[in-house]
Formats: structure tokens, C-alpha cells, sequence
């Protein structure tokens, strides 16, 4: 089987930008689907991911302009920087203590918590054992009560 012709890059990087256009998020696999479709053939996948991503990289970025100012101004804008950085380590150092003590208090309740229900949890099984003790006294009891009573209607009867 021969090989397909070889499309030129600048005729895929077309389709791309084509493609960019009218899609939000373009895929290598939406490309090559396209590619099919108008030219009978993919493109090799390395060869168009390489192409798709040449295309869609963003420009690098410009250098900040320079101005040519007075060592003066240079040094203002730095100590004014300096001072920002500062105020921003500051509050976030704040908002830091801020976040540790609210987290510290709530350890301390959810402690607390635990603790009390361990207490409960204790005192939990002393009533139960209390209350099997005083279920099998009741079960005696009934049974001594129910003993007299067959004692009584005996001398009773005689």
C-alpha cells in the first residue's frame, strides 16, 4: 500500500488556527479527525502533536521595558516594595497564628469531647452491672416472695 502524500506543516498549522477559532479546547485527536476528513489522511501523530503544541504555545514573554531613572527613584521604588513585601508577610504571619489558634481551640473541644465520652462510656458499664445486679436481687426476691406465699396458703389450709 503506498504511503499517503506528505502534507505541508504550514497547511496543518492552518487547519489549527482554523480550528482554534472554533474551538475553546483543540485537541490533537479533533485535528487529525479533521485532517481525515479533508485531505483523506491523519498525518503522522508525533509529527502533528509537535505541531499542535508549536502552534498553540504562548508567545514568551517581553522583557519589562527599562527606563533610565535616577538611582534615587530606583531606591524609593525598592524600599516601597520592600515595605509591601513586609505588610504582606505580616498579615499572613498573622492570618497564620489567627488559623493555629482557632485549630488549637478546636482540638482542645473535640478532646474535651472524647474525654467526657469515655467518662460516660465508663459510667455506662458500672450502671449496667448495677442494673444486672439489682435484676437478679428482684429475680431472688420473687422467687423467695413466691416460696412464702405457697408457705402461707399451706398452713392455711391445715
Amino acid at each position: 500500500m503506498a504511503r499517503p502524500p506528505l502534507l505541508p506543516d504550514s497547511l496543518i498549522l492552518d487547519l489549527i488556527a482554523e480550528l482554534r477559532a472554533q474551538h475553546a479546547v483543540l485537541t490533537g485527536t479533533r485535528v487529525r479527525e479533521e485532517l481525515e476528513r479533508r485531505h483523506g489522511h491523519r498525518a503522522g501523530v508525533a509529527r502533528l502533536y509537535r505541531l499542535l503544541a508549536r502552534a498553540t504555545a504562548p508567545p514568551p514573554a517581553a522583557a519589562p521595558p527599562t527606563m533610565a531613572t535616577s538611582p534615587r527613584a530606583d531606591a524609593a521604588d525598592l524600599h516601597a516594595q520592600l515595605d509591601a513585601a513586609l505588610e504582606r508577610a505580616r498579615l499572613a504571619e498573622h492570618r497564620e497564628e489567627h488559623h493555629q489558634a482557632r485549630w488549637a481551640g478546636e482540638i482542645h473541644a473535640l478532646r474535651e469531647q472524647v474525654r467526657a465520652h469515655l467518662d460516660a462510656s465508663h459510667r455506662l458499664k458500672s450502671l449496667e452491672l448495677e442494673l444486672l445486679d439489682r435484676s437478679r436481687e428482684l429475680a431472688s426476691a420473687y422467687l423467695r416472695m413466691s416460696d412464702l406465699e405457697s408457705r402461707l396458703q399451706t398452713l392455711e389450709q391445715r
